[in-house]
């Protein structure tokens, strides 16, 4: 009786191996339902070398903004990417090892952008923190518990995700 079962699991094991190796064979697709091969990410273009090649061309480049947050990060890079601004990233990684202390030199990302983006970058920017206000403000459910453990543990301030804390614009400066 159990080697029919394990036939039975073999077998059943074996289809499902097949149908997912069937789906991961097709490639990438991409929302237009094309397969992501040279062709199709060609349009595509990547801000960090435009940033490089307009700096190259003597256009002046300026810190914007330090992020703490891995997923602030990607969304801020991906509405930058959308409206077409250059930018420049750097210590990207630190975002993600020291994760909520947001001290400048600790875990800080860098953005640099074109000093003539930055009114389009702040108002997007701005924007993103004002949602992300909302966001927070509508489902804030902390229980008197995690706050009592984290007093008791003598934890450091770690803001939630969903706070804006974790964003330093720099002031454009005069020339």
């Amino acid at each position: 009786m159990w080697w029919l079962v394990a036939v039975l699991a073999g077998i059943f094991l074996f289809l499902f191996l097949k149908k997912s190796w069937k789906e991961n064979s097709q490639g990438v697709r991409l929302n237009d339902g094309t397969a992501a091969e040279d062709e199709a990410l060609e349009n595509i273009v990547e801000m960090e070398d435009a940033f490089f090649e307009a700096v190259r061309t003597g256009k002046k480049s300026i810190k914007f903004m330090y992020l703490f947050y891995q997923e602030d990060i990607m969304i801020i890079k991906s509405l930058f990417q959308s409206e077409g601004i250059p930018y420049r990233m750097e210590n990207e990684h630190l975002s993600s090892i020291l994760v909520g202390s947001g001290v400048a030199g600790t875990n800080y990302t860098a953005f640099y952008i074109l000093r003539e983006d930055y009114e389009d970058a702040l108002k997007i920017v701005k924007e993103y923190a004002e949602n992300k206000q909302l966001e927070t403000s509508d489902k804030d459910s902390t229980g008197c518990m995690t706050k009592f453990i984290d007093f008791i543990s003598a934890a450091n301030f770690i803001p939630k995700k969903t706070e804006t804390s974790g964003i330093v614009i720099f002031k454009l400066e005069n020339d």
